[in-house]
């Protein structure tokens, strides 16, 4: 019970922090397929330290999409008791997949459930129809890293802030007869069938220290003839509040005929690591982040969480299955052990540029497990913005996206409308973003 209610909290921050499905809190941003905004100020320092030193371009902001998407949830919650005939498993896994923050116009539809199986004189194949699309093909993964919201207060070109840091990460696949089972090959005797998962998770709060400022500067940097080049450096102190780590497996192996006397066993074997505040230790961390502006165009390159590490004392166990009853049995192997995680490193480079009244940008993001690429422009036509975007996200589809803000001063309204693909079976998707925009 203790390890489930910590995974179930650090998947709890990790849907909070809306980035673990590529899901973005700002409707410009949406609506520009995603990419880093450019223009600097505060908020673009979460990706590129640099841009602290960066003056805030002229009509640039700030927003939060509001979470329209809940409305429909807390009209009609989901079934949490798996002995209930409305009880939805894949339903409830979307919602990890997809936390519903944005408003889903078009939900793909639940894979049907129609499943063949032909049996045979020692013969048995499968047939799973569209639900063979949830399983992955090689390896599913999925993961994230978020540092922000940073809040803190910086004097001249140094800066101290305090923020959270959540990392979750997950690999699941097949061993190749299950696999080959899975796209309607006949079950073989004798033959071991697996799956195997590793998902690892931990959250920790930590203080930032930090130097941002222009290396050189010539004339005005946004306007043509004029140049500067910016750096920052942020080293991150940290405190580990939780962590956990699964690695899991599930297997069978069939007998020399496959229909014999006694039933087939299933296997299960799990090793876990897992504290709470009491096991954390102290962790460090380093950023870094380059800005080039030049005669109108921008340049930026962010590399955060170089060898951030952080210690912790862990409690070590194992969980079998028992084939005589059925019954799983967990054994504490050690308590207190040392152990150091690390945070993987996330790359982002992005470039924009202003052509007439139109703002251009494009990004590609190393995080987690996968490349991300966007891009998008953008608009004024006087208190009007239109924007447009597209994407290619983690499942290696390209997205598109579109939508509208309009300014009242320093206030503004800004919606957006973009494909998806944050679902188990990697449909497309449509969803609706709506939220404030604050102005500098």
């Amino acid at each position: 019970m203790r390890r489930m209610l910590l995974m179930g909290v650090l998947l709890a921050l990790v849907a909070a922090s809306g980035q673990a499905a590529a899901q973005s809190f700002s409707a410009r941003r949406m609506a520009m397929g995603g990419v880093v905004l450019a223009g600097g100020g505060p908020g673009s320092d979460a990706s590129n330290v640099a841009y602290r030193a960066v003056s805030a371009a002229a009509g640039s902001g700030s927003g939060i999409t509001l979470p329209f998407g809940l409305i429909p949830l807390i009209a009609d919650p989901p079934e949490l008791d798996p002995d209930q005939p409305d009880f939805n498993i894949y339903e409830l896994a979307n919602l990890l997949y997809n936390p519903p923050w944005n408003l889903q116009l078009v939900a793909p539809p639940a894979p049907s459930s129609d499943i063949t199986i032909v049996v045979a004189k020692d013969r048995l194949a499968v047939d799973l129809g569209e639900v063979r699309d949830v399983f992955p093909r090689g390896h599913s993964r999925i993961g994230v890293v978020n540092g922000s919201p940073a809040i803190g207060f910086g004097i001249h070109r140094f800066f101290v802030a305090v923020a959270p840091l959540v990392h979750y990460e997950n690999d699941l696949s097949l061993n190749d007869p299950l696999q080959r089972v899975i796209d309607g090959e006949e079950f073989r005797t004798l033959t071991q069938y697996a799956m195997l998962d590793h998902a690892r998770g931990q959250a920790a709060a930590g203080v930032q220290l930090g130097w941002a400022g222009a290396l050189a500067k010539r004339g005005d940097p946004r306007e043509r003839g004029g140049s500067g080049l910016y750096a920052g450096a942020r080293v991150k102190v940290l405190r580990g509040l939780a962590y956990a780590d699964a690695d899991n497996v599930v297997s069978f192996t069939t007998r020399d005929t496959l229909f014999a006397a006694d039933p087939v066993d299933v296997h299960y074997t799990g090793h876990f690591r897992d504290t709470g505040p009491e096991g954390g230790r102290i962790g460090r961390g380093l950023d870094l982040g380059a800005v080039w502006l030049v005669g109108g165009l921008e340049l930026g390159v962010g590399v955060n969480d170089v060898a951030t590490r952080l210690d912790w004392r862990v409690r070590e166990s194992i969980a079998t299955s028992d084939s005589a009853t059925g019954d799983y049995v967990q054994q504490v192997l050690a308590r207190d052990q040392a152990l150091t995680s690390s945070v993987p490193v996330t790359v982002t480079a992005n470039a924009a540029a202003r052509l007439g009244r139109f703002l251009v940008a494009a990004d590609a993001v190393r995080g987690v497990n996968a490349t991300l690429v966007h891009g998008g422009a953008e608009v004024w036509l006087g208190r009007v913005a239109l924007r447009a975007g597209a994407n290619l996200d983690a499942n290696r589809m390209a997205q598109a996206s579109g939508g509208a803000g309009v300014r009242f001063g320093r206030f503004g309204l800004d919606a957006a409308v973009a494909t998806h693909s944050r679902n188990l079976s990697r449909e497309r998707g449509v969803e609706l973003g709506a939220g404030l925009a604050f102005y500098h």
